[in-house]
């Protein structure tokens, strides 16, 4: 029964474009939303409020945390209006919104402390330098002495980012029936496992020198969950371009897409 229904899904056209769902269209604008006024509201919080930095720094820790799960994942959530969706609807769902935050975390939050980490380390009590301050007091304390090797995972995420939006422009330009975009955006699923797995296990086997292990928020919170999302949205990723591959190659072969047909 699976093979037959798997059978059916991959003989299904080629769509970039989802069916609607307002319920999923909220769930995204309020995630993504809240994500990006996150920043501006705790960093004026945190120094034209009474409120204790630390308080804060979890609020928003916690903030960012749900809204990056919600946003990415929303997809799979028993949404009225998702019932008739496809699991590939739903997993392509869950793929688009996954890239496009990681892409942009990677070329925002990520390029501007490469480009501005000495800047930042020097500047703990600078409104401007608070979005990656907020993560340094308890998250990583390696944000803030940037050793080689740690920067060039940072490094290797901005590249990542940059093969990853090729992809993505390439599959919207061919209304997603280019196997080449499809394939630049699974390898950017790979390189996010391996980083995330890196910047994990790294910190592990050297036996957490720069996260307060002691916290519940800073271990849990900002340094396990916040980056979970590079763990498991990865396979959805994987599982999507393999199903977008056949459909895309079994266009390619058909005689009405040869040239002069």
């Amino acid at each position: 029964m699976a093979t037959v229904e798997a059978a059916q899904e991959d003989a299904k056209p080629i769509t970039a474009k989802l069916p609607r769902s307002r319920g999923l269209r909220i769930a995204w604008i309020v995630a993504f939303g809240s994500l990006a006024l996150s920043f501006p509201i705790y960093s004026h919080l945190a120094f034209h409020s009474s409120v204790d930095r630390v308080v804060i720094a979890n609020a928003m820790a916690v903030q960012v945390t749900l809204a990056y799960f919600i946003g990415i994942f929303a997809a799979l959530l028993p949404i009225p209006s998702l019932r008739n969706w496809t699991r590939f609807q739903r997993v392509q769902g869950v793929v688009l919104p996954f890239v496009i935050a990681s892409y942009t975390t990677h070329l925002t939050w990520e390029l501007g402390w490469l480009i501005m980490h000495k800047a930042i380390a020097g500047a703990r009590n600078a409104a401007w330098a608070y979005p990656w301050w907020n993560y340094i007091d308890g998250g990583d304390l390696r944000y803030l002495h940037a050793e080689p090797n740690f920067m060039m995972v940072e490094v290797l995420s901005v590249m990542n980012a940059c093969v990853g939006i090729t992809g993505l422009i390439l599959l919207f330009r061919s209304k997603f029936t280019d196997y080449r975009g499809t394939l630049l955006v699974m390898t950017t699923a790979v390189t996010h496992t391996v980083l995330t797995w890196y910047y994990y296990g790294t910190e592990i086997m050297a036996g957490f020198p720069s996260v307060n292990t002691d916290s519940i928020m800073d271990l849990g919170v900002k340094f396990i969950l916040l980056n979970g999302p590079w763990l498991i949205a990865p396979w959805f990723v994987l599982g999507w371009g393999y199903t977008m591959l056949k459909k895309q190659f079994a266009l390619a072969t058909r005689p009405s897409a040869l040239p002069g047909k």
